[in-house]
């Protein structure tokens, strides 16, 4: 019996390690695009930097295309999905934490906030990518995510104190 459980546990696990499904995929990845969208025109309208402000605006255009992109595929696959009009909990606080950050402390708390969103959409995508199973949902998958990559290590480099590409957050040297 006890051989079971633990077998029936590892399987678990292991499935918890695998691609989202369809739907979650969509829900998780739409979220993701909403609160960096809304993210991103806090930054653009309240960034104490042009290096913020020009990112804000980047991550507002990158994500309202990926917004349009995926909602495309959901509409003409006809997935069953429930695509969030509002932010969730968790990201709302982000939103309210950049709302409440002081002048001096906005850039540091989006660099910070777009590591952390970034690591997780390249988790997300790179299961969904490797492993879903909607073809057209995978491939959409594979083609966002050297986009998504791109932003986040440029941003994590940054924030370690390494090697500091130009352009890149020069608020945000340790979080």
């Amino acid at each position: 019996m006890r051989s079971f459980v633990i077998a029936t546990l590892a399987t678990l696990a292991l499935a918890g390690c695998g691609a989202p499904s369809t739907p979650d995929f969509v829900q998780k990845a739409a979220m993701s695009d909403m609160y960096e969208v809304q993210a991103g025109k806090l930054a653009a309208e309240k960034g104490q930097s042009d290096v913020v402000k020009q990112f804000g605006q980047q991550m507002v255009d990158a994500h309202t295309k990926t917004t349009e992109e995926l909602t495309g595929i959901v509409k003409s696959k006809n997935i069953k999905v429930d695509l969030p009009a509002n932010l969730d909990a968790k990201h709302q606080k982000l939103i309210d934490d950049l709302n409440s950050a002081s002048a001096q402390d906005f850039d540091k708390t989006y660099a910070k906030q777009q590591v952390d969103a970034h690591q997780e959409a390249v988790d997300l995508f790179k299961k969904y990518a490797s492993s879903g199973d909607d073809a057209d949902v995978k491939q959409f998958a594979e083609k966002t995510l050297p986009t998504i990559e791109h932003p986040w290590m440029k941003r994590k480099s940054c924030q370690r104190g390494h090697h500091r590409p130009k352009g890149a957050f020069t608020t945000a040297r340790k979080v």
